[in-house]
């Protein structure tokens, strides 16, 4: 009887802590990326070169923060026939600054083309041979 009373509450608990994750972090609302305040202002060569030069050293600067990067459209990616994904030039061949498009500024985006000088923002998740940034909306097109 207490074994059962035992498992009883444990699996409660577990069931608890499923729920709040589930509603108070899983569902927590993002900021708004275009209208948040960016950490940093920095054009793409030079956030890339940062990443080049020491890895380790950029991701203490750079992870998780909100980055307005500049520089002109070297590549768009396109899926069901909206943009998702803006590469940065950066002066290499492959690799280069990739902006994965907020999907609340998924229109805006599909007035970008190639060699375009554009202002975009987002939150810097790492180096992976190109910059990577997430949620990002437009700022400016020249």
């Amino acid at each position: 009887m207490k074994t059962r009373n035992i498992l009883m509450i444990f699996f409660l608990l577990v069931i608890s802590l499923a729920a709040y994750v589930y509603f108070f972090i899983y569902h927590q609302a993002h900021a708004d990326i275009f209208k948040a305040q960016p950490d940093f202002t920095i054009s793409a060569v030079d956030l890339y070169r940062a990443f080049q030069e020491d890895e380790r050293a950029a991701n203490e600067v750079y992870l998780g923060k909100i980055i307005r990067v500049s520089g002109a459209v070297l590549d768009i990616e396109k899926e069901d026939g909206l943009v998702s994904a803006v590469r940065l030039d950066v002066g290499e061949l492959l690799d280069g600054v990739v902006c994965e498009m907020d999907r609340v500024y998924l229109r805006e985006a599909g007035e970008l083309r190639a060699g375009d000088e554009v202002v975009l923002q987002g939150v810097c998740t790492g180096f992976l041979e190109d910059v990577i940034l997430n949620r990002c909306a437009i700022i400016e097109i020249d």
